[in-house]
């Protein structure tokens, strides 16, 4: 029987996937979904922290950005850390340590690297600030 980090290696690899060396580095990522709110979201990337809502948020984002009707919608990212480490602490830290979590209007609408970074290009979004 193989161990649940040969597992995971072996599914990244089969599949080529960031997400999948994510979510088998972290089970809170796991219980994300599309649509789901921002508050649960936060309840779940948060649990067993502090009571702070943003206890593993290393920075938050927020941009107005036009829909394809030309309405402006809120656009959320949320920097997740799974240690709680924060920006205002560790400015700096590398991409490899936190990950973006895409919320529109209230909802998820994806997370990662791969996701984020397609977003930011499409809305013009800097990248820079991570890593």
């Amino acid at each position: 029987m193989q161990s649940r980090s040969t597992q995971c290696i072996l599914a990244a690899a089969l599949a080529g996937t960031t997400m999948l060396i994510t979510a088998c580095s972290d089970t809170r990522l796991e219980k994300l979904s599309t649509g789901i709110s921002r508050d649960s979201v936060l309840a779940i990337i948060n649990e067993g922290a502090a009571s702070d809502s943003l206890a593993r948020v290393y920075r938050q984002e927020s941009y107005l950005l036009a829909n394809k009707e030309g309405n402006a919608h809120l656009a959320n990212i949320l920097f997740y850390n799974k240690k709680g480490v924060k920006e205002v602490d560790t400015p700096g830290l590398a991409r490899a340590d936190v990950t973006p979590i895409v919320v529109s209007d209230g909802k998820v609408i994806g997370w990662g690297w791969t996701y984020y970074d397609s977003v930011a290009k499409a809305n013009n979004i800097p990248t820079a600030a991570t890593k």
